[in-house]
């Protein structure tokens, strides 16, 4: 019997220390941990931006990330932490967090073409799913070409480190598009909410739940992106073509 080596995604559970106290279990592909760190509690809406953080290290080998931040994170924000499990969204913010949210005014606009061009290049750049096909993509754009990828087994986590690098290049979000190869869920929906993205785009479709928060945030969510004539579910006006 002969044996094939195939390419298999690596996964790990990461501990995210904030302030010397665990606030969650990352089921991840251990990469990036930094920008995986600072995206979810930039897009869970637990600080305002790296300002907010006083410190920020990733160990590797221990699996671990410590972040201190200048204001204390409450009780109820521990709470909203545990095990977040690949491809799922039990860290989602519920829809009552929707009170302190804004409702997206930016002007960007962006072509059809240019989404269908743009999903096509996301899944150029997926390395890792060309080699295993078992991860998620998810990408910050412009109206000029994708800005930064990332890859991950957990679709928000992949979510998450696109945000986080942009972050960290200092990126205009409100000016800026997510690409993702992943259902489109409220959780997902909510994360481009609280980071100021003002449109979503996915290969996938999104949730009815996802399409009634997008209506109230002012988010205009982009369903079948690769196709050449996506679906707009959510404020049109920013996509022409």
């Amino acid at each position: 019997m002969r044996i094939i080596k195939k390419e298999v995604c690596e996964e790990a559970p990461v501990e995210l220390i904030v302030n010397g106290k665990k606030l969650v279990t990352f089921m991840c592909t251990p990469s990036h941990l930094n920008e995986l760190a600072v995206g979810s509690v930039f897009s869970k809406g637990f600080i305002d931006g790296l300002d907010d953080i006083m410190m920020l290290a990733a160990c590797d080998d221990m699996r671990m990330i410590h972040l201190r931040t200048r204001k204390p994170l409450t009780e109820e924000q521990y709470g909203l932490g545990g095990i977040l499990a690949t491809g799922c969204g039990s860290d989602v913010l519920l829809p009552d967090k929707l009170v302190g949210l804004k409702n997206n005014t930016s002007e960007f606009k962006i072509s059809s073409e240019k989404i269908r061009l743009l999903t096509k290049d996301m899944f150029a750049q997926a390395t890792l799913y060309q080699e295993t096909g078992g991860l998620h993509s998810a990408c910050l754009a412009d109206v000029e070409g994708l800005v930064v990828c990332r890859e991950d087994v957990g679709r928000h986590n992949a979510v998450d480190k696109a945000i986080g690098k942009g972050l960290f290049l200092g990126l205009d979000l409100s000016r800026h598009i997510v690409l993702t190869t992943g259902r489109l869920s409220s959780d997902m929906v909510l994360k481009a909410a609280v980071a100021g993205i003002p449109l979503v785009a996915s290969r996938s479709i999104p949730s009815t739940l996802a399409i009634e928060i997008s209506k109230l945030v002012g988010l205009t969510l982009v369903g079948r992106a690769s196709r050449s004539t996506p679906i707009i579910y959510t404020y049109p006006h920013r996509v022409y073509g």
